[in-house]
């Protein structure tokens, strides 16, 4: 159960809130009922699932009740691999043919690029120069296994989520796109990949949206890019989601951000801290100080008390 917010702010940020054309979500791990809740309420033209999904019948059925609301579409992550029931619950599954890995495709108006899996040293470290990797395709692996080492007469089923060099490549050559969705992190994140960000700058996207680390990243807003970085970043965490266009009425942000950042930060304790008077905001809420126009300086209060700052 979620925990309760301020009241007023979440009818402020409701009312500013205008219906997404495009919605991504973290990684589902099994637990696709926060997807089908965000779809239900906010109606959004498509959706992106950014990995790790998991599911627990094949994914059509899971997803059933909002297959007449809304387009889906998804990549895969490495957790996909992890049984045979994953895999043949969504290869398997009548939406298999949604997959965006290595593919641009136009969804709500946006061309999308979309590479799932992550990268394995054993098949390619992009940290090395790609003539380097040990395997430059899944069928030159294949080539190299016994038959009782394939699964199902193809590589090992661990390595179909694999990042294999033909993968990443096939992009690359690509015509230019608007969003790139990956599992893995570009470069700015602790545990992220040059290789994302130069996919992303060849390819001209003005966003990057990923999955897999469980982290609500903006990667602007928390300083790990700066305003003049040629793409948009933004981590997703299990069960949350980003939609998009994000909902930012001027200079002062989103009342949404501030709604999400505060739950995320305090759990319970959110709705206290938001509704308590604060010297650093003239004396004011922050719930009141946002919806004055006050989001951004709310928002790095929180940010701070995030990484250990005293606030």
């Amino acid at each position: 159960m979620k925990p309760l917010i301020s009241s007023d702010l979440h009818a402020r940020s409701e009312r500013n809130q205008s219906k997404p054309k495009l919605m991504f979500f973290g990684d589902p791990h099994g637990d696709l009922d926060p997807v089908i809740a965000a779809v239900e309420h906010f109606q959004p033209e498509a959706i992106v699932l950014l990995g790790d999904i998991q599911a627990r019948q094949p994914l059509h059925i899971e997803l059933q009740p909002i297959l007449a609301l809304t387009e889906v579409w998804f990549i895969h992550g490495n957790h996909d691999t992890d049984s045979d029931a994953d895999c043949d619950n969504l290869w398997g599954s009548e939406l298999a043919d949604r997959n965006l890995h290595g593919r641009i495709v136009e969804i709500a108006g946006y061309k999308v690029a979309g590479l799932g899996g992550v990268f394995r040293s054993k098949i390619w470290d992009p940290r090395r120069p790609i003539e380097e990797a040990a395997f430059q395709s899944s069928d030159a692996m294949r080539r190299t296994m016994k038959r009782e080492e394939r699964w199902r007469d193809g590589i090992s089923r661990k390595h179909r989520s694999s990042i294999f060099p033909a993968d990443y490549q096939q992009l690359l050559r690509s015509p230019a796109a608007d969003i790139l969705v990956t599992h893995e992190a570009p470069a700015a994140h602790p545990h992220g990949w040059q290789a994302i960000d130069e996919l992303a700058e060849t390819l001209g996207v003005q966003l990057l949206v990923h999955g897999h680390h469980h982290q609500n990243i903006d990667y602007v807003a928390e300083g790990l890019i700066t305003t003049a970085a040629p793409f948009r970043a933004f981590g997703v965490d299990m069960g949350s989601h980003l939609a998009w266009p994000r909902d930012e009425p001027g200079p002062g942000g989103s009342l949404q951000d501030v709604l999400e950042l505060a739950t995320q930060v305090f759990g319970a304790a959110a709705q206290a801290w938001l509704d308590k008077p604060h010297e650093w905001l003239d004396g004011q809420t922050p719930t009141a100080f946002a919806a004055a126009g006050g989001s951004e300086r709310v928002r790095s209060m929180l940010i701070a008390i995030q990484h250990g700052g005293v606030v």
